[in-house]
């Protein structure tokens, strides 16, 4: 009968097995192809790691204010894959973008003067 110690032993998360399983995340969120179906996958996946990482931050498990901005700025990039994708699949135009980021700073700045 296996012991309580061994069975952890044996399932230990290790440097080198993380290194990996980054490795293969990394090759899902780069943009490299523009098949339709693959662009579809990939925004499912940067939407759920974004998701993750995003609740990871409201659960408070980061020590540091500079790993916490290591995170945000990680799923601001994420965001940023997304939308490139959307724009590969002609889900959305760089216009689109455009127009949107105009809508957003007016709305800052707005908010910024009204405080």
């Amino acid at each position: 009968m296996a012991t309580l110690q061994s069975i952890k032993d044996l399932n230990q998360i290790n440097d080198e097995e993380l290194h990996n399983i980054a490795q293969i995340m990394l090759d899902s969120f780069v943009v490299k192809d523009n098949n339709e179906s693959v662009i579809s996958k990939k925004e499912i996946i940067i939407t759920s790691f974004a998701n993750f990482m995003e609740q990871y931050l409201k659960l408070h498990f980061i020590g540091s204010k500079e790993r916490k901005a290591q995170l945000i700025k990680f799923i601001s990039k994420l965001k940023m894959q997304k939308e490139l994708l959307e724009i590969a699949s002609g889900e959305i135009s760089l216009d689109d973008i455009q127009m949107a980021g105009k809508r957003l700073s007016k709305k800052s700045q707005s908010a910024f003067k009204n405080k």
